[in-house]
């Protein structure tokens, strides 16, 4: 299941990209699978359809899905979620997007052991 935090300084269509890649390494999707259409996406989680569109684009140039029109947006056959440079890359780019907004390694280090103690409880 997508969650999205409508009220996260994050953008949503980063958040999207986020959630399927994330979706993909605990396999919760499998290469093969079809994603929702752009329209249901976003009725479902109440955004507007070129939130989702942007996300699939974003998703499509990384390698990780591929469009084919009306048909739909599946994850590609060839995409290996067992690879652990698929997660390092996810994780690498958070850091990235955190230092970005301007925060520390300090700072960061703190968010990422807060969540963990979340996620773990």
């Amino acid at each position: 299941m997508l969650s999205i935090k409508y009220n996260s300084p994050i953008p949503i269509y980063e958040q999207l990209i986020c959630e399927i890649e994330r979706m993909l390494s605990v396999n919760e999707l499998s290469p093969g699978d079809e994603l929702p259409s752009i329209r249901s996406l976003a009725n479902q989680l109440e955004i507007a359809n070129n939130t989702v569109a942007r996300a699939y684009l974003e998703l499509e140039r990384k390698g990780v899905v591929i469009s084919n029109g009306r048909k739909g947006t599946f994850i590609k056959e060839s995409y290996d979620n067992s690879d652990k440079k698929v997660n390092q890359k996810i994780f690498k780019e958070s850091i990235l997007h955190l230092l970005k907004r301007g925060l520390s390694e300090s700072d960061i280090k703190k968010i990422f052991d807060q969540n963990i103690n979340e996620i773990f409880k």
